[in-house]
């Protein structure tokens, strides 16, 4: 059967009507958060408020400025004339109950650009294959899940990383090691040794604030860690705009559930008001209990963030910057960030180049996927074992060939 798209066609008609009713009244919506945040009083009342919160318990999981104004937008700072900029990302082959044997693999790559130095760049890859019972199952005895691979191979990308920063800590420049998405890490239910994962990708943060000790107490260079997000939809900051339209006696736990006349807003509809192209918000920390986990760590540990227009003139884009706090309260380093991200994004528009090359490193493409499954079928017939895959799989097989159910990195 093929999708009979003539009555597929209705729906869609459907769909392109409600999505533009609802964008009118989230314009609505955005006007008023706009007005709102452009009313913000000083950071004294905002820090007495967010306090208000926490005293009450009532959950409050927006944002908290640092010690900057929140509704200006700070200009772009010159590059630092040179820095090494390593970039890292991941890839994974997920374990499938049809092939010949059950495995998972992660491949993780870091790249290594040389920023103002007539330097080839370096590329570092660590494919890691799983294949014993501990590794595959969890504790009832099933196939673990695909968010279970996922943060073992975030896991080791974050090691990685740190690894190789350490290893260029005598560098007599800025360090800036970048990976892709969030730098706060947790895990779910379903992760087994969830905990342990989130010790070990810790204890890497620690191995990459420690590589910033070392390169400062030798040169007094900075090693700057930073996570980057690419379109993001979070709603911290509209959040705060919220608490802050509350009255005192309103600030229950009850009344931030949602935010109210905001909830379905996105940081974007203020963010793209206020930044130009190159431009960056206020730095500000998300109030989170994994956030808290991270400053009961250490207080240079605790991640703030702010928000990057890497955009050009009629073609703005968004971006959020992570960042722990041994980088967020060094105002230097902050610069040294904000314009080294900028100069990586104009080199590709509106993405770091680094981590665009990065995931061109780790990405497992199909081909390369069938490859090693014929590896390991091979590899077990030389051993004396039996191969046999699923009747599904034969049948995808002879459908669309061996590459047809590969997948694609996150």
């Amino acid at each position: 059967m093929t999708l009979e798209f003539d009555k597929v066609a209705p729906q869609v008609e459907r769909m392109g009507r409600a999505l533009a009713a609802r964008n009118i009244t989230l314009s609505e919506r955005g006007d008023l958060a706009w007005q709102l945040f452009q009313s913000l009083s000083g950071l004294d009342a905002i820090h007495t408020r967010i306090q208000l919160a926490r005293d009450r318990d009532a959950g409050f999981r927006g944002a908290a400025p640092l010690d900057e104004a929140v509704n200006r937008a700070y200009p772009l700072p010159p590059a630092p004339d040179l820095a090494t900029i390593l970039a890292a990302d991941g890839s994974q082959i997920y374990p499938s109950t049809h092939s010949a044997a059950l495995f998972y693999l992660t491949n993780a790559g870091v790249f290594v650009y040389h920023h103002g130095l007539d330097l080839l760049p370096e590329q570092i890859t660590e494919p890691v294959l799983a294949y014993t019972e501990a590794l595959l199952h969890d504790e009832r005895g099933q196939v673990i899940s695909n968010a279970a691979v996922n943060a073992r191979r975030t896991v080791h990308e974050q090691q990685m990383l740190a690894r190789e920063v350490w290893n260029r800590r005598t560098l007599n420049r800025p360090i800036l090691a970048i990976s892709d998405g969030p730098l706060l890490f947790w895990v779910g239910k379903d992760v087994p040794n969830g905990r342990r994962l989130q010790d070990d990708y810790l204890a890497a943060m620690v191995h990459l604030h420690d590589a910033h000790t070392a390169l400062f107490d030798a040169s007094g260079q900075s090693a700057s860690a930073i996570g980057y997000i690419d379109r993001p939809t979070s709603a911290f900051v509209v959040s705060l705009v919220y608490l802050m339209s509350l009255e005192p006696d309103g600030v229950r736990g009850a009344a931030l559930e949602t935010n109210g006349p905001l909830e379905g807003l996105t940081d974007q509809w203020l963010l793209f008001r206020l930044l130009k192209p190159g431009e960056r918000s206020a730095l500000f920390v998300q109030q989170s209990p994994q956030n808290k986990r991270y400053r009961d760590r250490g207080e240079s540990y605790e991640i703030a963030f702010f928000y990057v227009n890497v955009g050009q003139p009629h073609a703005y884009h968004l971006a959020r910057v992570e960042m722990p706090m041994w980088v967020a309260k060094n105002p230097a380093r902050v610069d040294e960030v904000h314009a080294l991200v900028m100069a990586q994004c104009e080199m590709m528009w509106r993405y770091p180049y680094a981590l665009t090359r990065a995931d061109e490193l780790a990405v497992v493409r199909n081909i390369e996927r069938t490859q090693l499954e014929n590896m390991i079928e091979i590899e077990l017939r030389r051993n004396a074992q039996t191969v046999e895959l699923s009747e599904k799989l034969e049948a995808k097989v002879v459908r669309h060939g061996r590459k047809r159910y590969g997948e694609r990195r996150r």
